[in-house]
């Protein structure tokens, strides 16, 4: 397991970098802390760290000079440098030795700090298996490269700082570039398995010597591959895109056979300068997503034929999770098929990936939630729930999800109809109570507790099997019950408590409803003529 050292004047800040970070799940051991460089340098006669971490300004001695004797003393040690200071002037200080990584205190999360590490382990690990060539610690560390371009994707480099660092760095000048993105599922293997596999497949890659590349994540974790021409010679309309669309073609094929990975590659289009980079990096990525629409597991060209434009004709829609229920509670197979069939529809014409990802959320939403009303087993909900959150994240196109979801109402629609026999028998059970306790306070929550159904389920249940919603029937059987203790010489008010309707007032608006006359009206009109009113 690696060692780990922090040196850092702050105890606040010390603590927080030994917090932040799981060191033995991502196999690094925190080895000892110390305020300042000559700390340091006491602790490391005891033995060295592989990766030190440390600040700039400290009282003593501050962190070039710490990190100038820690190289004479071990020159393949991995060293990160943490400032509060946005200055370039430390940075380049810092390359000449040979530090790996350069970050800004007030921008430092978690994720970013937990990559940087697992970076410079994998780094460690290549050192130890014999993979680095002797020397390569005298020249900048890939991870700072990494770091370079992942500011200028960004944009948080101007052109010029970003012409004298990339020449820092060994870079060279921009002439004809371009960039790709390698969009993986993110459901397949893990976060540095999948960043591995990406490096060892670019490393097979056949190309032509005037090519040169730089591969780095971004903060998604997603990798990305700066192809640049080594000069000016050749145009890229003549040896730029078809070399670089054979390049994708074959790292997507390597990374099928090898590792089980299935990529989609997005190239931007031309730039020519480091100020270009973030456009660059955008076009990538809106390239990349486009598998929603075209199929993963290829290339795709931002600017290309493929990429056309969305319909801005199409009509605006807006799933009613209203409507989907009750047709699921309606048993409307063929009418529920052709309206998932419509939003996808709608969906292929807008071409819009964040509006397929909100409209997947809605659809699993009525999913998971009416299979809650449905089964009477929490557990089996619980783990179906698991189920499809777990599948729907292995989704990369909408033809893959189109189906999925149509396939998973089918489903429920099946068990639903299963269901349906014995349901029945409950309907006809809570008719009878509703019969026999109709003066009793009767709620559709506890009637559906009694024939141990979901509150919505039954409520559907029950409309259509009886043709009518539980309140409907309810107020039915109660009002007929009235019009039978009227011909008495009851109060109105006193039969309304007889029934369950306790508000004199509101038992006679609902008697007006129903019979279209008021409870005295009724009363009188039986007196004189006899017999029911018909209504």
């Amino acid at each position: 397991m690696y060692r780990v050292m922090i040196v850092e004047d702050e105890f606040i800040v010390r603590y927080g970098i030994r917090s932040m970070i799981d060191w033995e799940k991502i196999g690094l051991q925190l080895a000892g802390e110390a305020a300042n460089g000559k700390e340091a340098l006491e602790l490391m006669e005891a033995g060295m760290p592989d990766i030190l971490i440390t600040d700039i300004k400290m009282p003593v001695m501050d962190g070039i000079e710490l990190i100038a004797k820690v190289r004479t003393a071990s020159p393949d040690i991995k060293i990160i440098i943490l400032s509060n200071l946005e200055d370039f002037q430390y940075a380049k200080e810092a390359i000449k030795h040979g530090v790996s990584e350069y970050l800004i205190k007030s921008d430092m999360m978690p994720r970013d700090f937990e990559q940087s590490l697992l970076a410079l382990k994998e780094n460690l690990d290549a050192a130890q298996k014999g993979r680095v060539a002797e020397g390569a610690s005298a020249s900048p560390e890939p991870v700072y490269k990494e770091k370079f371009l992942l500011d200028m994707i960004e944009g948080h480099m101007c052109q010029e700082n970003g012409e004298e660092q990339a020449e820092t760095l060994g870079m060279a000048r921009l002439h004809s570039a371009y960039l790709m993105h390698v969009s993986l599922n993110a459901a397949e293997h893990g976060y540095t398995e999948r960043q591995s596999s990406i490096r060892r497949a670019a490393e097979q890659l056949r190309r032509e010597d005037h090519w040169k590349y730089e591969l780095f994540p971004d903060k998604q974790g997603d990798m990305n591959m700066l192809w640049t021409l080594a000069s000016k010679e050749g145009e890229p309309s003549a040896c730029g895109m078809a070399p670089l669309l054979d390049l994708a073609n074959d790292l997507i094929l390597r990374l099928s056979e090898a590792y089980g990975l299935r990529a989609t590659i997005g190239i931007s289009g031309r730039f020519s300068d480091w100020a270009g980079m973030k456009e660059a990096y955008a076009q990538a990525v809106h390239a990349a997503k486009q598998k929603m629409f075209l199929g993963s597991g290829r290339v795709i060209v931002h600017g290309s034929d493929d990429m056309r434009e969305p319909d801005l004709q199409a009509e605006h829609f807006k799933i009613s999770t209203h409507q989907l229920q009750s047709m699921v509670y309606a048993f409307q197979t063929k009418e529920l098929m052709d309206d998932l069939e419509n939003v996808f529809e709608q969906l292929a014409a807008r071409r819009d990936v964040e509006l397929v990802q909100i409209v997947s959320l809605e659809l699993l939403m009525v999913l998971t939630t009416l299979w809650q009303e449905v089964s009477n087993d929490p557990q089996q909900v619980l783990q179906l729930k698991k189920q499809y959150f777990d599948e729907l994240s292995k989704l990369e196109t909408l033809e893959q999800s189109r189906t999925w979801f149509i396939q998973s109402f089918e489903a429920l629609m099946r068990h639903m109809n299963g269901m349906y026999h014995n349901d029945r028998n409950s309907i006809i059970k809570a008719t009878q109570y509703i019969q026999q306790f109709y003066h009793q306070e009767i709620s559709l929550q506890s009637i559906s507790s009694m024939v141990h159904l979901s509150k919505n389920y039954f409520a559907n249940l029950f409309r259509k099997e009886v043709g009518e919603s539980f309140l409907e029937y309810l107020t039915r059987i109660r009002i007929e019950k009235a019009k039978s203790l009227l011909t008495g010489e009851l109060k109105a008010g006193d039969v309304g408590s007889l029934v369950g309707i306790h508000d004199p007032k509101y038992f006679s608006k609902v008697f007006k409803k129903i019979t279209g006359v008021s409870p005295s009206e009724y009363r009188q009109w039986i007196r004189e003529h006899g017999g029911n009113l018909s209504v």
